[in-house]
């Protein structure tokens, strides 16, 4: 199913700029939780705060475009969500990488 999804994805089909927006808001939550030096467990809750308009943004988007594919909504938005919690899953696991590397003395 998310396969499928990202490949129309890929194909154009949907609206890259919440994808773009959604991104960038992730970073930007990677720099602030940095900077606030959150505990790399509670990153994905800290960026789901920071980043709540962009993922609705884009979840609306991921599931308008299922839709459109031919797709029902009831079976759209859990691919929408599985796609969220992907992103977040990736950009904890960059957070626990990057929080984990002791600097060099």
């Amino acid at each position: 199913m998310l396969a499928l999804s990202l490949a129309l994805l890929l194909a154009g089909g949907s609206d890259d700029s919440a994808r773009a927006q959604f991104t960038a808001c992730l970073k930007t939550a990677y720099n602030k939780g940095n900077d606030q030096k959150i505990a790399a467990d509670s990153f994905a809750m800290f960026a789901k705060q920071v980043c709540a308009a962009q993922i609705q943004e884009f979840r609306s988007s991921v599931i308008g475009y299922d839709v459109k594919a031919g797709r029902t909504r009831k079976k759209a938005e859990p691919d929408a969500d599985s796609q969220v919690r992907d992103y977040l899953a990736d950009w904890s696991d960059r957070f626990r990488d990057k929080s984990s590397i002791t600097p060099s003395k």
